[in-house]
């Protein structure tokens, strides 16, 4: 039986003790194991593991003060449930596959979310793959896809959410939380190809922003490309360019074991051509796969070269 549902069964009231439930730290702690696992049966996608590792928690205020000394065990316990359940489902060539570096979690007051009330006895977690970053910004005000579970179906799902969802919630106070990832034999690593000793392609890349070169070895079956900052740092299947021209993430390059062949997806909305080729974007957890030849050109928003080449 997966960890999870032995966990729920051990701590899910009845029916009856549903309906007018009190949140306590248990209860937050199976909420965010509901959504954790819900993103990962549905964010995954091959032989790679890939699932919310941001959570924002909302509570009505009073319930919130209650909680807020908790909050830290509450986080702690969440990050064990959640690497145990990564390593019961890792098995052959399963790999690893977060989009951050760290676990992040905000919990929050409100009294509203998304025209839905926040009452004493509710909890709103909303699962998200890369943060509350794009969510938040006045800039970028469009709707996003999160994991959450909305009172009329009260099951954990895929929504969009616009920002003017987040007018109502008070962000301020001490509830934000952020824990790395945990040693590479468990969490954030990808898996080794059978190749082993040497490097299966070779990237030289050329920024022409400050007319700097760089050489990446491709040593795992399949790497992300990405801007180089913080949360991207220390996984050994991330190619970082320290460019504000690259997205975050802006493509993934994979080697077909059983026809020997590269393929490369691009996430970004910024340009990515392939052999004066543009390759459109596609959504991280549906990646559209083109075919990427010994010593292609890979172009990035117009200004990043990338001369890939086979070993």
């Amino acid at each position: 039986m997966p960890f999870f549902e032995k966990f729920r069964q051990f701590i899910l009231p009845t029916d009856e003790e549903t309906k007018a439930r009190e949140v306590t730290n248990t209860v937050l702690l199976q909420e965010l194991a509901d959504c954790f696992e819900d993103s990962l049966k549905k964010e995954s996608v091959g032989s790679s593991l890939l699932f919310n590792a941001h959570y924002l928690v909302l509570m009505h205020p009073d319930t919130y003060e209650e909680r807020l000394v908790s909050l830290p065990v509450i986080v702690k316990e969440a990050v064990k449930a959640f690497e145990k359940r990564l390593d019961e489902m890792k098995g052959g060539d399963r790999e690893i596959s977060p989009i951050s570096s760290s676990w992040r979690f905000k919990f929050a007051p409100g009294v509203e979310f998304n025209d839905e009330a926040i009452g004493a006895s509710d909890v709103m977690v909303i699962g998200m793959l890369t943060g509350l970053k794009d969510l938040t910004s006045r800039e970028n005000p469009n709707k996003s896809k999160v994991t959450m579970k909305p009172k009329k179906s009260n099951v954990y799902d895929k929504y969009d959410v616009n920002f003017n969802a987040f007018n109502h919630i008070d962000f301020r106070g001490s509830g934000d939380f952020e824990v790395k990832f945990g040693h590479a034999n468990s969490t954030g690593k990808a898996a080794s190809p059978k190749s082993k000793g040497s490097a299966l392609a070779t990237i030289d890349y050329v920024l022409e922003d400050n007319e700097t070169s760089e050489t990446y070895q491709m040593k795992v079956k399949e790497i992300v490309i990405a801007r180089k900052e913080t949360d991207n740092q220390g996984y050994s299947n991330y190619l970082l360019v320290d460019s504000g021209y690259v997205s975050n993430p802006h493509a993934r390059i994979r080697f077909q074991e059983d026809s020997g062949q590269f393929q490369i997806a691009s996430f970004s909305k910024n340009e990515t051509r392939v052999n004066e080729r543009i390759i459109p974007q596609s959504e991280i957890t549906s990646p559209q796969w083109f075919a990427l030849a010994n010593r292609s050109k890979i172009l990035l928003n117009g200004l990043i070269t990338l001369n890939f080449e086979s070993n």
